[in-house]
């Protein structure tokens, strides 16, 4: 591989160590990080979309790290030319060609990913997410290979998947983002097979980190938030499936039971608790939202009504949870722990529970230099001014 100075050379060698491995969960099987690099790697060889993507995401996380405005300047840079790359190679799109159109979907995900950990580009995510999903269903369409023949397969289809997701849900009330109902449905079809059928399901999702189908009824959860008008029909089935996840969630001393044991686990056991917090937590925040949206919540934004705050069961053990050292020690390196954190955010109003929301999200940003999580702080600190708790500034 040829690079054309020094900086590149130094952008591309801490993506594939520094931030490319923060994009599969530590967790999954083994098989998915060894599989990624030299995919990538080899992808990049012929498309040079996907070369300055991946620049522009080293470049970009190291500005993070370092506070380089060089970096900053060229994460930028290289973003710009990956995005005028896919839009030329967009018009003329060969479908027979599909090792090369995994590398043009590959340079579309890391446009979006960047957005996760650039704040400058955090705006695109949306476009290149719809974008990525319309590619895959055309693509869909014109292939004759099986959507999933290699593992990288996998992490596309799951990385369009939980962005779509995050997009969809980062603000619950207010009408953003509309998720692909038939791209979903597909996604979620195709991702019943298991890549690695020795390993659990758990261990086979190297994305979500929580089961399909309940990521499918937060979805719904959340387009219920978004809408005027409330069908009283659907809730009876969401609080029916969401009793089904709450029998799930972890006992409420299952942080004092585990505690001492965390280091002398096995990988494999460690993966299963990982599951288990992950799992549990998104349920915790999913089950609050509906019960916002079951009291007739409505669609607001930030300027506007805020959800009401309070001493619920589900705040209480999903920070129960944040404070448990065994799942902080993996969720604090993870960007699945957003979301849940976010949406308990909306509900705290005690000075302790605010402190452990703003610590979980500056604790994350500084893990993992993801710049969405500040957005989500901000945002957080706003609807904290609006309830009159003093704003805190971030030490910089």
């Amino acid at each position: 591989m040829t690079f054309q100075s020094d900086l590149e050379v130094e952008c591309f060698r801490h993506f594939v160590n520094g931030f490319l491995p923060l994009l599969l969960l530590s967790t999954s099987h083994p098989g998915f990080q060894s599989d990624l690099v030299p995919e990538v790697v080899e992808m990049l060889l012929g498309f040079d979309g996907l070369r300055n993507a991946v620049l522009a995401c080293g470049a970009s996380h190291m500005h993070h790290l370092t506070g380089s405005s060089q970096m900053n300047e060229a994460g930028i840079r290289y973003y710009a030319r990956a995005v005028s790359s896919i839009n030329r190679t967009l018009t003329r799109i060969d479908w027979s060609r599909d090792d090369f159109n995994d590398a043009l979907l590959q340079a579309i995900i890391l446009l979006y990913i960047h957005g996760v950990f650039n704040v400058d580009t955090n705006k695109d995510i949306a476009k290149h997410v719809a974008g990525a999903t319309q590619l895959m269903k055309l693509r869909n369409a014109h292939s004759r290979r099986p959507p999933m023949p290699r593992p990288i397969h996998r992490i596309i289809w799951e990385s369009i998947l939980y962005q779509i997701f995050r997009q969809t849900a980062n603000r619950p009330f207010a009408v953003e983002f509309q998720p692909d109902f038939e791209f979903c449905a597909k996604a979620q079809e195709t991702l019943q097979s298991l890549t690695f059928p020795e390993a659990s399901p758990a261990d086979n999702s190297p994305v979500i980190g929580f089961p399909l189908s309940l990521q499918k009824l937060m979805i719904e959860i959340v387009q219920l938030c978004k809408s005027p008008a409330k069908p009283s029909a659907d809730f009876g089935r969401l609080s029916e499936e969401m009793q089904y996840w709450e029998n799930s969630i972890l006992e409420e001393e299952h942080c004092v039971k585990e505690e001492g044991k965390w280091s002398t686990k096995k990988p494999s056991e460690r993966a299963r608790m990982f599951h288990q917090h992950s799992t549990s937590l998104h349920v915790l925040a999913a089950s609050l939202l509906l019960d916002w949206v079951m009291r007739s919540h409505e669609v607001c934004d930030m300027d506007s009504p805020l959800p009401p705050t309070g001493d619920s069961w589900q705040v209480r053990r999903g920070l129960a949870i944040l404070r448990c050292a065994q799942a902080n020690e993996e969720w604090s390196r993870c960007y699945l722990g957003s979301w849940p954190t976010v949406i308990f955010g909306y509900a705290v109003d005690k000075s302790e529970d605010i402190a452990l929301v703003r610590r979980d999200l500056e604790q994350r940003y500084q893990n993992i230099c993801s710049g969405e999580e500040l957005l989500f702080l901000e945002e957080l600190e706003y609807v904290w001014h609006l309830r009159g708790i003093p704003l805190q500034k971030r030490n910089t």
